[in-house]
């Protein structure tokens, strides 16, 4: 059939980072006031959207800079740039709300986490986001905040990983099974890895300060090793959506009949490229609506926000008296209600902090960074 490209916005992937988001908060918020969320397979395994967004970030940076790498006009200066205006000034509030709960707190003499969380010393890892290069003992602070650090590893190494891709152009097919192969292996390996480094820990989810800047390498690789073959292997019109289901499906059942984790990668993979794939042929709605893609673009601001939010929302509660022995609509109530403050919180987030700062950022010249075309918009989903 005809080769059609990808849109320059694939909203699809844009709206998936909002359920990936989603994903892990019912993860986080799993154990609050004994609902028995985390004996829910699917919310068990929230941890895994943070996977997922890995590899949707290696996907859209590959369909925004590829093109660039392949005809040798990626600037390396102008890239780090807009990485650095994407995640730092979220990354930054967030901490700061964090340092700042922290000190209001031990004012008044209650306590937020465990002193082992809220270290001075392990502060400058955080502003340098290297806190999951094993920088430092524990996560902490703004604990979901590892996942950016992890990011910061990847887009260092972006330009090595997409001339790899590159070059293997010809072999897309057998690049992209080799990065599924490796995710696959990887959730092996690294749950497998304390048996030699003790100190890691022995479940993946828990791959965070100490390496979870290997946790991310082989689903970045995964998503650039998709885009590389999705551009030049267009699916069927007819087959986009039944993908899409399939793929949810798959990701449903290996979470709810507790499968091994390592199965969900192929899930992740068909749903990430059905959902393109459903962007290619113009029938992705109903996750192109306007809606759906805010959130996605917002959805950063939600993982990065929620844990403050958490902190005070169930302290708040738990003064007003709702415990695990309160009736169960109130305990109900509770959860559902710090969802929706989160998400509020977070357009809020989005509005007034991430999109200024970020346009603020771009929008600054440095000699290193001028005439470099990766300076140029990026889709949202970036």
């Amino acid at each position: 059939m005809p080769q059609l490209a990808y849109p320059q916005e694939l909203k699809p992937l844009t709206s998936l980072r909002f359920i990936a988001a989603f994903w892990v908060l019912l993860y986080h918020f799993k154990d609050h006031l004994d609902l028995g969320m985390g004996q829910i397979g699917l919310v068990a395994d929230g941890y895994l959207g943070v996977d997922l967004f890995f590899t949707l970030s290696g996907f859209i940076l590959a369909h925004v800079y590829l093109t660039n790498v392949e005809d040798g006009r990626f600037g390396y200066g102008g890239f780090l740039k807009n990485r650095i205006a994407r995640v730092y000034p979220m990354h930054l509030a967030a901490l700061a709300a964090m340092v700042l709960l922290f000190v209001g707190a031990s004012a008044m003499g209650a306590g937020v986490g465990s002193p082992e969380a809220f270290k001075w010393s392990d502060l400058p890892a955080h502003l340098l986001m290297v806190h999951a290069w094993g920088a430092t003992s524990a996560v902490g602070w703004n604990f979901p905040s590892w996942s950016i650090s992890a990011e910061w590893a990847a887009y260092l190494l972006f330009p090595l990983i997409a001339a790899a891709v590159v070059r293997a152009q010809a072999w897309s097919g057998w690049v992209l099974a080799g990065a599924l192969a490796l995710c696959v292996w990887s959730f092996w390996a690294l749950s497998n890895l304390h048996y030699a480094l003790p100190w890691v820990g022995n479940d993946f989810s828990q791959m965070t300060a100490q390496i979870g800047a290997l946790r991310i390498l082989p689903s970045f690789l995964l998503g650039v090793a998709l885009y590389s073959f999705g551009r030049n292997h267009a699916a069927p019109k007819s087959w986009a959506w039944p993908m899409v289901a399939v793929s949810a499906g798959w990701i449903v059942a290996a979470t709810m009949l507790g499968w091994w984790e390592g199965f969900v990668w192929f899930g992740l993979a068909g749903l990430l490229y059905g959902l393109a794939e459903t962007s290619r042929h113009g029938v992705d709605a109903p996750m192109s609506g306007r809606v759906f893609v805010f959130l996605g673009a917002a959805s950063y601001a939600l993982y990065m926000i929620h844990l403050p939010i958490d902190i005070v929302w169930f302290h708040a509660l738990e003064r007003l008296g709702v415990a695990e022995t309160s009736e169960l609509a109130l305990r109900v109530g509770a959860v559902v209600g710090v969802f929706v403050a989160s998400i509020v919180a977070s357009v809020f987030a989005y509005l007034l902090i991430e999109e200024p700062a970020r346009k603020w950022i771009r929008a600054i010249q440095l000699p290193s960074f001028r005439g470099a075309r990766s300076a140029s918009p990026e889709p949202r989903g970036s």
